[in-house]
């Protein structure tokens, strides 16, 4: 294994490459199953990174800023696989979506789909 941030990089960008390609050859199911045991993996890491030595109140509320979409993405399509447990954790901590901001992201969007459908409104402009 190597611990360089470019050998790091450019596997991302390799395993991002195999996901466009297979949705332009109309492979989603395959797609999203990985992106989705990838979005696990990562926060696997995360969580174990946190029962061992946690982060200062800076960094986490970095790192929380972004995890929100993945929250609010997990609230419609639950993450998790055997680490399902750490993940709860780690996301629990993590604030949900903001009702009084306006957001047009695909998560904000798919969120909305799935508040609709329990009949309630949404904050989408």
């Amino acid at each position: 294994m190597y611990a360089k941030p470019e050998v790091d990089q450019a596997f991302l960008a390799a395993q991002e490459a195999e996901w466009a390609a297979r949705l332009r050859l109309n492979e989603p199911e395959n797609t999203l199953r990985d992106l989705e045991n990838s979005i696990s993996f990562r926060l696997a890491t995360i969580a174990t990174w946190e029962t061992v030595a946690p982060a200062d109140e800076q960094t986490r509320k970095a790192r929380d800023r972004f995890l929100t979409a993945v929250k609010v993405y997990g609230q419609s399509y639950p993450l998790g696989g055997p680490d399902a447990a750490g993940i709860e954790t780690l996301l629990a901590a993590v604030p949900g979506r903001s009702s009084a901001s306006a957001c047009k992201n695909g998560v904000c969007r798919l969120d909305d789909l799935r508040i609709a459908r329990a009949g309630t409104t949404t904050n989408t402009p």
